[in-house]
């Protein structure tokens, strides 16, 4: 038999025994990258029962091909792969990569130089340290064999299943690895960029669009970023689960949201704003549904459930884009120009991962392509929007320059205006203030002319009223002689005459504060013998306590100062009213002197004019007083640097306290 019979003949055997064996052909390990699907076949454990010698006895018919597409859609149980590995070229380490990271579990089982089954494992279930290369896909390292080796691959998920193997040389999938991660990087911080950028503008510009769009373009990043397994990369390498929890929330999330994003964008609320109404409210259920159920364990069901609706929705979305495009909507030409590719391409990964067709020309650079497109899109109207703004800032500082212009030269003119009456006003006030001091130093002499012109008649009256009253003696009815009313009548106009004299002297200087040492209790006890007081009908009480052994005061301000208080409180006190005067020292050097009676009291709303010159009550018709006295005691303490205050109850009495510091001004 020739030597080419006899390699024919050994071929057709292998080839048989091969397709007993229930694998393709062997892939003849050479070149820096190989695609192992068409030399792979797979059987599906339903209840995720057997081990590696089960599958390994397993009769050919029970094995499969692999789908065109890679992906076994949502299955609950796990997929076995049988791959055939032909190392007669002796070539170097091999790296088997899985191209997807939303496997839990990838372990790869191979015989080792004993005919032992060892295993690697792999997966987003198993932190980044337990990897036997440390990446976001499944990777395993491949030590070169001896002429053909048969591998075991399995694979099980909680969402969907994909296995496209691929065989790389170290040094080829580092290359194409740092591209890709420089190039999803780049388009996933852009995205995340222009989210802020929204952000921005919608809380500092208050629009809602934007608003929505910064958490729809963030919800899109965050779903990125967990759908490639790169979260849990960057955040917890030891807990990669945390890809599926975030791609658990963020899809349902992803999907709530492309809706609401559409109708904000071209106001769809004003055009049909049932249907916007319904499908918002449908996503955000939906939405929400679907996040619970993924979480609670329901993955398998949820899943594809919610990629069927993210289908039609994007079907409806193209439906409703175009029909605003044909009303003539500008918003819908947008939406159209800068979503469509990135849904597309999305809706193309969702449909393959339910085990869709493959399309090879959308699974390298077409996903970064559309995000980038999109970025840039989106970046159009917020560059448009600054530079309007920009515009309409410069036309409003103009504006305002203008105005600010406008109101200088008013407020010019209006000052200058002013100036001139302000100046014709001060003339007119000059000469007013210059007549009122004439009229008030003519009424100054009137009073100092009229103050020594009558005190010599009056003086006169008095004494001849003295000897009348002497002559006549007590009446018989008990009433007033004429001679006690005239004396009577002439005490009130010299007392007149003295308050209005005394009020004179200090608003002129002439009267001035002169401090000496004395004696609080004498000065007291003088002041009450000097008051025309009948201890009968109203009794005074003095009360006397710690006063200090002097006291620094003009004897003569203060003598006025106290009697016209105790004058005051004799006029409008009944008969039989008692007074009660309290002198007492207090802390800091000061002394409190009171004068307390038991009269018709002073209503509330005349209080706080009690000390105003010439301001009399009015209760009391026919009582004496010329509203001088309680003004010239306010004035006396104030010279003094002390206060004098007043409380008073309505038909219960009136307390005017004195408040004087023992060594001088407070």
């Amino acid at each position: 038999m020739s030597l080419g019979l006899r390699a024919g003949l050994l071929g057709w055997v292998l080839a048989c025994a091969t397709l007993l064996a229930g694998a393709a052909e062997p892939l003849v390990v050479q070149g820096p990258r190989q695609r192992l699907g068409p030399h792979a076949v797979a059987k599906v454990d339903a209840a995720r029962s057997l081990g590696v010698e089960a599958i390994h006895a397993a009769a050919a018919k029970d094995f499969s091909p692999l789908p065109e597409s890679g992906s076994y859609g949502f299955p609950s149980g796990a997929v076995w792969v049988r791959l055939q590995l032909d190392w007669a070229g002796a070539p170097g380490e091999r790296w088997l990569e899985i191209p997807t990271a939303l496997l839990d579990h990838a372990d790869l089982y191979r015989r080792d130089a004993v005919g032992r089954w060892t295993v690697q494992v792999n997966g987003r279930s198993v932190p980044y340290s337990r990897r036997s290369v440390a990446v976001r896909f499944p990777t395993f390292r491949l030590t070169p064999a001896t002429g053909v080796e048969t591998l075991y691959l399995r694979v099980a998920s909680l969402g969907s299943v994909e296995v496209e193997p691929v065989l790389w040389e170290p040094p080829a999938y580092a290359g194409r690895a740092t591209r890709e991660q420089f190039w999803f990087g780049l388009g996933v911080g852009l995205l995340s960029l222009l989210a802020l950028v929204h952000l921005a503008i919608g809380i500092g510009l208050k629009e809602r669009v934007s608003l929505i769009y910064a958490v729809y373009a963030g919800v899109t990043a965050t779903f990125m970023l967990a759908f490639e397994g790169a979260l849990a990369g960057l955040l917890a390498p030891e807990q990669p689960r945390l890809d599926y929890w975030f791609l658990a929330v963020s899809f349902p999330a992803f999907l709530a949201l492309i809706w609401p994003v559409f109708s904000a964008i071209v106001d769809l609320r004003d055009s049909a704003p049932r249907l916007s109404r319904t499908v918002t409210v449908g996503s955000l259920a939906v939405g929400l549904v679907g996040a619970a159920a993924r979480l609670a364990g329901f993955n398998h069901l949820a899943g594809p459930l919610l990629s069927l609706f993210f289908l039609a929705l994007v079907v409806l979305l193209l439906v409703v884009a175009c029909w605003q495009v044909l009303r003539g909507n500008t918003a819908a030409r947008f939406y159209l120009l800068s979503f469509t590719p990135t849904l597309l391409l999305v809706g193309y990964l969702v449909a393959r991962n339910m085990g869709g067709p493959r399309i090879d020309w959308m699974t390298e650079h077409a996903g970064d392509l559309a995000l980038y497109f999109h970025v840039l899109a989106m970046n159009a109207p917020v560059v448009a929007r600054l530079l309007r703004l920009k515009r309409e800032r410069d036309e409003a500082q103009t504006r305002e320059l203008q105005s600010a212009q406008d109101e200088k030269r008013r407020l010019d003119s209006l000052v200058a205006d002013r100036t001139a009456a302000l100046g014709v006003a001060k003339e007119r006030a000059e000469q007013a203030l210059a007549t009122a001091q004439e009229v008030l130093e003519g009424q100054r002499r009137l009073i100092r002319t009229v103050s020594h012109e009558f005190r010599t008649p009056l003086a006169v009256i008095d004494g001849t009223a003295q000897l009348l009253e002497l002559q006549a003696g007590p009446t018989a009815t008990g009433l007033p002689s004429p001679a006690t009313t005239i004396r009577a009548k002439v005490r009130k106009l010299l007392g007149f005459l003295d308050g209005a004299l005394r009020q004179d002297q200090l608003q002129t200087g002439h009267w001035r504060l002169t401090r000496e040492s004395l004696e609080p209790e004498p000065l007291l006890h003088a002041v009450l013998a000097g008051v025309d007081a009948d201890p009968a009908t109203h009794p005074v009480e003095l009360r006397l306590e710690r006063l200090p052994g002097t006291l620094y005061a003009d004897p003569k301000m203060l003598t006025v100062l106290l009697s016209n208080l105790l004058e005051n409180a004799i006029r409008y006190s009944p008969e039989g009213g008692g007074l009660v005067v309290t002198a007492e020292a207090l802390d800091q050097g000061v002394v409190r002197i009171t004068v307390a009676d038991h009269g018709i009291g002073i209503p509330a709303e005349h209080l706080p004019r009690v000390f105003d010159r010439f301001y009399r009550t009015g209760q009391l018709p026919g009582v004496d007083g010329s509203g001088l006295g309680l003004y010239l005691s306010c004035e006396i303490a104030r010279i003094h640097g002390g206060e004098l205050s007043v409380e008073s109850v309505l038909g219960q009495g009136s307390t005017f306290t004195l408040l004087l510091p023992a060594e001088g001004p407070l």
